[in-house]
């Protein structure tokens, strides 16, 4: 399904798969966080890779899709977002897991949701989180990968910092009302689950179509079986 350019990076798998399955997931939904762990466990192994069963065969996109009632919710949304925006963006790389950085930040940040709950976030002002996330970005896909040896899987913005570029796109300015720089990607993320009528979270689709009996819950075996009815 299409993507905006700036956000090539919330697709992984091939481009040209057949098929492909949207996750409309928010970063402060238990289950969501679930779903995505699944995802990474399970499914990914049989549709990425040489090894694959089902090899380009399916294209996996993340609709990012913040559910109002969690709190913090939009600043965590607007840091992955942030991470989406600089990642590299060559196919060959974004296809892959272990080197797209939306995707690495998605699971950090899906395994760190619970620092900020409502409960831990209430005493937080909105720019103390804001800097937290971007630490956790700098930890999951900035340092912490050259630290391992291992090649950038971001841009170098004319030689900023990733840590800054971040804080750069999700600042907001003292005054006015216009946001951050990354507002036009979120309003997307937004507005085409409106469109599309999603009320909770995580919603999956398959094809473009609501795709009722995927859950949450999924296992390998789950996951085998729904592949094998879906692309027999």
């Amino acid at each position: 399904m299409a993507l905006p350019p700036s956000l090539q990076a919330l697709s992984i798998g091939s481009l040209t798969a057949p098929n492909t399955l949207e996750l409309f997931v928010d970063y402060l939904c238990p289950f969501s966080a679930k779903q995505i762990k699944g995802v990474h466990d399970y499914l990914l192994p049989l549709v990425v890779g040489d090894s694959a069963q089902y090899k380009d065969q399916v294209r996996i996109v993340v609709r990012p899709y913040p559910q109002p009632w969690h709190s913090s919710s939009t600043l965590l949304h607007e840091s992955a977002l942030a991470v989406a925006k600089i990642a590299l963006t060559d196919p060959a790389i974004t296809s892959k897991p272990d080197r797209n950085a939306f995707w690495l930040y998605s699971l950090e940040l899906m395994k760190e949701q619970g620092r900020f709950f409502d409960g831990p976030a209430r005493g937080k002002a909105p720019d103390q989180i804001r800097g937290e996330l971007a630490t956790l970005a700098i930890e999951t896909v900035g340092e912490a990968p050259k630290k391992r040896k291992q090649d950038a899987i971001h841009r170098d913005l004319q030689g900023t910092p990733l840590g800054q570029s971040i804080k750069n796109l999700i600042r907001v300015e003292k005054e006015g009302n216009g946001g951050s720089a990354v507002v036009p990607e979120l309003k997307y993320c937004v507005k085409l689950g409106r469109q599309n009528g999603i009320h909770v979270t995580p919603t999956c689709l398959w094809n473009g179509l609501v795709e009722g009996s995927i859950s949450s819950s999924f296992d390998e075996a789950a996951w085998k079986d729904f592949l094998a009815q879906q692309l027999s």
